[in-house]
């Protein structure tokens, strides 16, 4: 009876102490499985909703932008030029056009020195003023307010932050990157497609509801622009998707995602031609029949459409090919998200 005791004792500390040591090394797995997925899932992986809308954008500028001279007499232009940005003149800050006439007849000043940007640098230049019909003025024309349509790419749910477009917003004279005080985007409905015609680049024309804001930015950038959203309702119901990397984008078949004639976010069918690294971008060619019967390529509107391959969003449409609107550049995502 005492052996068999012993044994029944010797046979229950066996069993605990293995019990003990699967206990320890099943943890250590989970703790170390736990690790893994944090580190390669969370840490290293961003996900983000794919969009895919068409909005409405307009949006003041951070200055008053040169668009023109009445004439090219010196004494009225100074060293300025087409595409500068007017910030202040006599040192008093211009925040748009009107502010200009404001401090000119506050002034009553036969010349005024005014500050400018070109090319991120700040210059300074002594111009002449106009008199006439009571009024001071400058002899330049001047924007502070541009509208467009353009495409959402993609929504980051934890910071509340939008991207679109994929390329910069510029002067439509000048070409120059616009600096933005305050932007907004907008819902849009009516949405119609023109096609690109012997003389024209296809285009996307839509009613815009301006008395509704859905988000605001004042990041612009050439490689896009971000804000925030507060009024949005997206309504495509996709799921959150991957950040791919530049390495991940491959030459061959992937999607963009747009706005179908019903107003649904569909996928369509394009082929990725080439990738150019070194300039952060991808030639591509749409491919998808119904893509092309519905807008006949790529049109001017669609830039910011994200760029689907292998389950990654990789880019965004960017520019399209003046003379082939079936072909265009895309930007890598992770370009866009630097912003």
């Amino acid at each position: 009876m005492k052996i068999i005791k012993n044994r029944l004792l010797i046979s229950t500390f066996l069993i605990f102490t293995i019990l003990l040591c699967s206990i320890y090394i099943y943890k250590n797995k989970v703790c170390k499985v736990t690790e893994v997925f944090k580190t390669e899932s969370i840490y290293n992986k961003q996900y983000v909703y794919p969009l895919g809308n068409i909005v409405g954008i307009k949006a003041n500028t951070d200055g008053a932008l040169v668009i023109g001279f009445e004439d090219d007499d010196i004494e009225y232009v100074g060293g300025m030029k087409i595409g500068d940005n007017i910030i202040s003149i006599e040192n008093k800050k211009i925040n748009n056009s009107e502010d200009i006439g404001r401090i000119l007849n506050t002034l009553c000043m036969d010349e005024v020195k005014v500050t400018y940007e070109r090319n991120n640098k700040t210059k300074v230049s002594t111009i002449k003023t106009k008199y006439e019909d009571d009024k001071y003025r400058l002899g330049l024309w001047v924007r502070d307010k541009i509208s467009g349509i353009g495409t959402l790419t993609c929504y980051n749910p934890q910071n509340n932050e939008f991207y679109a477009i994929g390329h910069g917003i510029c002067d439509t004279d000048t070409d120059k990157l616009l600096s933005i005080k305050e932007g907004n985007i907008y819902n849009t409905s009516r949405v119609e497609i023109l096609k690109k015609d012997k003389n024209n680049i296809g285009q996307i024309k839509a009613t815009v509801n301006y008395d509704n804001s859905v988000g605001n930015f004042s990041i612009n950038s050439n490689n896009g622009i971000k804000g925030k959203l507060f009024n949005f309702k997206c309504e495509n119901n996709l799921p959150l998707i991957e950040i791919g990397k530049k390495d991940d984008v491959k030459v061959g078949e992937a999607y963009i995602l747009f706005q179908s004639e019903k107003g649904i976010i569909e996928p369509y069918k394009i082929k990725i031609e080439k990738i150019i690294k070194e300039e952060s971008n991808m030639l591509i060619k749409v491919v998808d029949n119904e893509l092309i019967d519905y807008t006949g390529g790529i049109v001017k509107g669609m830039s910011g459409a994200p760029i689907i391959q292998n389950n990654k969003l990789i880019g965004s449409l960017t520019y399209v090919f003046k003379n082939n609107p079936k072909k265009g550049y895309g930007i890598f995502i992770d370009e866009m998200l630097k912003l």
